[in-house]
């Protein structure tokens, strides 16, 4: 194994890898160049997966653009940069596909190719812009001989995600709404929109076993959609949070004063299952992976809720 260097340790992916060198924002702060630079250059790593940014729902996103949008800018323009003046081979970024063009997004199955054909959605166009940058620069790294390549995974969940009802994406936010109905049965469970808009979802933990096998076999594929071969409604979510938090059925608030975000935004996910195909690699079921996040928060919140980010 390559010696690896996770930037972004303490979020959703970094704290699911149990292999590299992790670093968080206690030990480097990426929207500082020189300190990122120095970070890089110490460690001098084969490989740089760059799980550091800005992230959040559609709240969040549509309340703190100018942030969203200069955060993500600095982080990943400083580690491409740094990473190639320090001459580091290997780099892995992360995109999303809540940035592609939301008119495509809706007409067709969304391709690597297809990322800055169009406008992104209007709830995180901010968002959208600064990751698109991300492959741009990576392609430029490219043109001079460095492998720096952009995962553009689905919707992530997984354990050590962001609870907070403020801030949170829909299962991590839907799951804490759960538990508190487990606790209070007159707890109303509000969702956003009206349940029908389609999504994509990976589990986190599955990220580390697709660049181990990426770093150990020298993989390269430039920009790979991370996605299934199925997509669930908002109601399917609920129906299987329901199934498995409250073992019974329960009212809901579905409020359609709040946005839907993107309709659908499916994905062709062909050089993924190819990938998959290859390596004999199997994503974790959404059910098997929600079980473990849901028993992960239940037991975290009752005997040391001060690890969850609330």
């Amino acid at each position: 194994m390559k010696n690896v260097l996770i930037l972004g340790a303490n979020g959703l992916v970094g704290s699911s890898f149990d292999y590299g060198i992790k670093l968080g924002r206690k030990e480097v702060d990426l929207l500082d160049f020189n300190q990122t630079l120095d970070v890089i250059k110490y460690y001098k790593p084969d490989a740089i997966v760059n799980c550091a940014g800005q992230v959040g729902g559609v709240k969040a996103n549509m309340d703190y653009k100018f942030d969203f949008f200069k955060n993500n800018m600095l982080i990943n323009m400083n580690v491409i940069e740094a990473s190639m003046k320090a001459e580091v081979p290997n780099l892995i970024s992360f995109l999303s596909t809540c940035i592609f063009p939301d008119k495509l997004a809706q007409d067709k199955l969304l391709s690597e190719g297809d990322l800055h054909y169009g406008e992104p959605h209007e709830s995180n166009y901010p968002y959208a812009y600064s990751k698109r940058m991300t492959q741009v620069l990576s392609q430029i790294a490219r043109e001079r001989g460095f492998n720096y390549q952009n995962f553009i995974p689905c919707n992530l969940y997984g354990l050590n995600d962001n609870y907070n009802l403020e801030s949170s994406h829909l299962i991590p936010a839907l799951i804490r709404k759960f538990y508190q109905a487990t606790k209070d049965d007159n707890y109303q469970i509000e969702i956003w929109g009206d349940g029908t808009p389609i999504r994509e979802f990976i589990f986190a933990n599955d990220i580390p076993k697709i660049v181990e096998i990426i770093l150990l076999n020298n993989f390269r594929f430039d920009e790979m959609i991370l996605a299934p071969n199925v997509n669930h409604s908002i109601n399917d979510i609920v129906k299987i949070l329901e199934s498995i938090v409250l073992k019974g059925s329960h009212e809901y608030n579905y409020d359609t004063s709040k946005p839907n975000g993107q309709k659908k935004k499916n994905t062709n996910n062909i050089k993924f299952r190819n990938f998959c195909e290859k390596y004999n690699f199997e994503l974790t079921p959404l059910k098997e992976g929600l079980t473990q996040t849901i028993n992960y928060f239940i037991n975290t919140f009752e005997n040391n809720p001060k690890q969850l980010k609330l």
